[in-house]
């Protein structure tokens, strides 16, 4: 098993992580990679990556360049699943952790040492064809880098030499019949390399082919005296006379037993065989590997239908044939097909007779016949095949008594209760694979020629293998037909199990198979699913969708997953999803009407969305809710998992929430798709997941647009409003609050109409219209008078004291902003952490840095416990205005850089302007005016594409300071007149400095 991340570089540059690939596209990215990979665990200084990226003058920036890359490579690789941990800074360099678990030439490594220390030549064989069998091609042969090129070379003769060293040891157990074929393609391949001459030598004159083996130690002589001009060494030159003399010294002991019959009863193998090289490695270890124990050696892969389980098994026998010298023996079970299924009985008899047991002296019964086929296995290497196994009952009096044989078995189940096997889940190829399959069936230049076509034909056949040879196979007979032509049929999800149909080739016919195993509840349960369009669930999904208890729901899902017609989904325990083909074909089983099943599983996911915003929030405050009915035993189920955890339960739940609201609008369930996306908005903007709050928001919109729903249409329209205001895009917010405001007085809904006020009140303040902004919020707060919301209350007065603090009216805030801090003390924890926020920035105004600091920490607290980068970036940005008020610019800057990285992936331009603009003032008070010019020009441009004009001039008199130390103070001036401008056209102009260095940076 391998850890978090695999990463490949025996072959070219493979990375994944939590199974999946992670693409390092860029050279420079690679080449770092591959230097790093390839020393791994030891440190590279910077100077020795400069000098395998620039072999001959680096360029002046080489060493800012290779700081850039390696972080660059760092934020790929965590983005894709690796661990942060994984590339490590150090002094002098970087080290790149990695076991052999996560490193294939670590791993390599590994099992050549183990291959060294075994106790026995049959296990050091086993380990060391293990160890090569981790080699996929040509090391990093997709990089030229002459660092790497060197370093793949010596890691080719490391393998080869590898390599001799293991056919040497199948040489001494006398397997000198199997690798002759391996050993002549080595030599041809290495003419001069006598070792490999000796070994071949060796294994022809065993297997009774002296004349070949002379033959080689000619044409190795002749090829060393023409391109060398020397003669074989001694120990070919020995070799040579001790064939001509048979010398007994080169003999094995004969076999105790002659082999009369070998059955090979294998199917043929595939040619076109793709994209399972690892796992298909990890089955040929663990069955070359067998057991000291005395125990035979069983290895079940288990998948679903159509996902190439016969292709790998038949893939494995057929490389393996060598290490069971005595026979394959192969059978399909016809598992998945009710009815039809094969009986241990009439297997036994098929196997005796390939085993040469004559028809009349077969045992009768079953036990007899299982004894005695384990009596004629016994000490023979016989590789035993069962294909398409139904359960263990089918399998156990199959398997051979002794460890010299082994079993190779698929099913669609996994078969847990066979005792010591080994359980291997096969699942759809990867997206690249999966084109690569195309290509090697059609003809690689024909599907090159369409790639992106190619790439959506292969998404629609969901990566599965029977579905890809399907569509290979009808490209192949229709040779007209393009792939974009026949991607586009596959699009009509109508028609599309209709189109995966060849010959004897059929998805539906292969998925019947598995259907008709279920029970009528699982059977119902599987059409249920088909029509939710959540990617992913737990198990309360479907006791929703059943109205049932989830202890029930649980045996169906059991009875799903054991046909494999439900996948566990992998990263988090206890998560389901349905292949898309399957969920095509389980639509066409029933007729029953999916909606009131869908409806309830939709409540589910309402009541833990309300749930959750409850736990985050510290109560439902400044929250609507409607009337749609909560399906509440899922509250029960995880109430208390969301209580620990609101955002953890959110990160899992995120996409299906999104869907949700998608699929309860085109449901037309007006009430709850309004009221779940009103349930959420917390968690979106925590996570700054602004983008799926849009689409929710316009999804809910038109819902209740149609409905003629009021209230919710309101609510979605705030909602549109407060995701403006958070984006600056004030002009759309705009509209969209004066159209809520005008509904919920309509309608008589005082609580909505307050927090829509609030959020325009606000607005009007960002944009400079602080009279409006005024107005606004007394208007609000006369409405809240008649609706006695403390939520509301405590928004609005948090709202207005910002807005003085703005205007620099400080004394006039306080009493405001110390209200809300009293009336929302046991309410929602996000506005009181901005509450504080902007209390702190009164007290740093008025002078006072220890209360300042104080509320700041307290807000730091609040959002760390949130789990709220928003709050956390905007809480260690007011810290560090205190370190610039107390002079302790080193801190200050550290704070900025700090509060700088949170907010750079939520893109929040008003707080990254307010940053940098601390930044600049921070570098100029240092006497770095370059540094100050950088960022304050970088925060003039952020703040006047919001617009914030305030902001703007605010960082344009800090600008007009740093240019003027800098020794320009005609740009100065002109810099200054701009800001002057702009607060001439405000309402409002700046108020005098602040102690917070003239720069009022609140």
């Amino acid at each position: 098993m391998h850890g978090v991340a695999w990463f490949g570089i025996l072959g070219p540059l493979e990375v994944t992580a939590l199974g999946h690939p992670v693409p390092v596209l860029g050279h420079n990215q690679r080449e770092l990679l591959a230097v790093l990979l390839l020393r791994a665990n030891r440190l590279v200084s910077v100077d020795s990556l400069i000098e395998s990226v620039w072999a001959d003058h680096p360029p002046a920036t080489a060493r800012r360049q290779i700081q850039n890359g390696v972080g660059r490579l760092r934020r790929t690789l965590t983005t894709g699943g690796v661990p942060d941990e994984t590339i490590a800074t150090r002094p002098h360099g970087y080290l790149l952790s990695a076991t052999a678990d996560e490193l294939d030439l670590l791993a390599f490594g590994a099992q050549v040492a183990e291959g060294r220390r075994a106790p026995t030549e049959r296990e050091a064989a086993a380990r060391l064809r293990a160890a090569l069998a981790l080699w996929r091609g040509q090391p990093l042969a997709d990089i030229d880098n002459h660092l790497v090129v060197a370093e793949a070379r010596r890691l080719q003769e490391q393998r080869l030499a590898v390599l001799e060293e293991c056919l040497e040891v199948e040489l001494r157990l006398g397997h000198h019949h199997e690798i002759s074929g391996e050993l002549a393609a080595l030599v041809r391949e290495h003419p001069l390399r006598e070792r490999l001459s000796a070994l071949l030598m060796l294994a022809l004159y065993r297997d009774g082919r002296t004349a070949e083996a002379l033959k080689v130690y000619r044409a190795t002589r002749a090829a060393l005296v023409a391109e060398l001009g020397l003669e074989p060494g001694a120990e070919l030159r020995e070799l040579e006379r001790a064939i001509l003399t048979h010398d007994s010294s080169l003999d094995l002991a004969a076999p105790a037993q002659a082999r009369a019959v070998r059955p090979r009863q294998l199917p043929p193998d595939i040619a076109d065989f793709t994209g399972r090289d690892r796992i298909a490695g990890q089955v040929w270890e663990a069955l070359r590997a067998r057991r000291d124990t005395g125990a035979v050696t069983v290895l079940g892969i288990a998948g679903q239908a159509g996902v190439g389980k016969t292709a790998l098994a038949v893939h494995v026998a057929h490389r393996l044939s060598g290490s069971y010298p005595d026979g394959q023996l192969y059978v399909n079970l016809r598992g998945g097909r009710q009815g039809q299924r094969a009986e241990p009985s009439e297997v036994l008899a098929r196997f005796l007779r390939a085993l040469g047991v004559a028809g009349p002296e077969i045992p009768r019964g079953l036990e007899e016949r299982a004894e005695e086929y384990r009596s004629r296995l016994a000490d023979r290497r016989v590789l035993v095949v069962l294909d398409d196994a139904a359960d263990e009952a089918q399998v156990r009096p199959l398997i051979p008594g002794t460890a010299s044989c082994a079993v190779l078995l698929t099913s669609r189940s996994r078969l847990a209760g066979l005792p010591g096997a080994r359980l291997v889940d096969l699942d759809v190829l990867e997206a690249g694979q999966a084109v690569a399959l195309l290509g090697r069936m059609v003809g690689a230049a024909r599907i090159a020629a369409e790639a992106a076509a190619a790439r959506e034909l292969a998404r629609l056949c969901g990566h599965l293998p029977l579905a890809l040879r399907i569509t290979g196979a009808r490209l192949i007979t229709h040779a007209g037909w393009t792939v974009t032509e026949l991607a586009g049929r596959l699009a009509d999800e109508n028609r599309r199990l209709d189109e995966l149909a060849h010959s004897d080739l059929e998805m539906r016919v292969s998925l019947s198979f598995s259907y008709q195993r279920l029970s009528p509840p699982a059977r119902r349960l599987l059409h249920l699913l088909s029509h939710l369009y959540a990617p992913d669930f737990a198990a309360w999904v479907c006791a929703a969708l059943l109205d049932a208890a989830i202890a029930e729901a649980g045996k169906l899902i059991g009875e799903l997953v054991d046909v494999r017609l439900l996948e566990s989904s992998g990263t988090v325990p206890g998560r389901y999803h349905l292949h898309d083909l399957i969920r095509l074909f389980a639509r066409e089983m029933t007729a029953e009407d999916p909606r009131p099943a869908v409806a309830r599983a939709l409540g589910g996911w309402l009541a833990l969305a309300e749930r959750a915003h409850i736990a985050l929030s510290g109560g439902d405050f400044a929250t609507l809710h409607g009337t749609a009915p909560r399906w509440t035993p899922a509250v029960e189920e995880l109430a208390g998992r969301i209580d620990d955890d609101p955002l953890a339960w959110y990160e899992t739940e995120h996409l299906n929430i999104v869907m949700g609201v998608r699929q309860a609008a085109e449901y037309r369930l007006d009430e709850l798709c309004w009221d779940l996306v009103a349930s959420t908005y917390a968690l979106f903007l925590t996570r700054g997941h602004n983008d799926d709050w849009e689409d929710t928001l316009r999804w809910a919109i038109a819902c209740t647009r149609r409905a003629g729903n009021q209230r919710g249409t309101a609510t979605m329209l705030m909602g549109m409003g407060m995701l403006g205001a958070y984006r600056h895009d004030y002009t759309e917010a705009a509209v969209a609050l004066d159209e809520a405001v005008r509904t919920f007085r309509e309608v008589g809904e005082p609580r909505g109409r307050v927090y829509a006020l609030g959020i325009a009140a606000h607005i009007e303040g960002m944009i400079g219209r602080y009279d409006q902004a005024v107005a606004r919020h007394e208007e609000a707060l006369e409405v809240h008078r008649a609706s006695g919301d403390r939520g509301a209350e405590t928004l609005l007065l948090r709202s207005l004291g910002q807005l003085l603090v703005e205007m620099g009216r400080l004394d006039q805030a306080r009493p405001h902003l110390e209200r809300a801090l009293t009336v929302g003390r046991d309410g929602d924890r996000r506005v009181r952490a901005e509450v504080l926020y902007w209390l702190g920035q009164l007290e740093l105004g008025s002078r006072q840095v220890d209360r300042a600091e104080a509320m700041f920490k307290e807000m730091l607290g609040i959002a760390e416990q949130l789990g709220d980068p928003r709050e956390e970036a905007e809480a260690r940005y007011a810290l560090g205005l205190v370190r610039l008020e107390t002079g302790a610019y080193g801190a200050a800057a550290g704070l900025f850089r700090q509060a700088l990285a949170l907010n750079r992936p939520l893109s929040e331009p008003l707080t990254d302007g307010r940053i940098r603009t601390g930044l600049g003032i921070t570098h100029h008070r240092r006497g770095e005016p370059d540094q100050a010019i950088g960022h304050l020009t970088d925060a003039v441009r952020i703040f006047a594409a919001i617009p914030s004009p305030l902001w703007q001039a605010r960082a344009l008199n800090a600008l007009g300071d740093a240019q003027a130390a800098h020794g320009d103070p005609v740009t100065a001036d002109a810099t200054r007149s701009r800001a002057l401008a702009l607060l001439t056209e405000m309402d409002t102009p700046e108020p005098s400095p602040t102690p917070a260095a003239d720069d009022t940076l609140g």
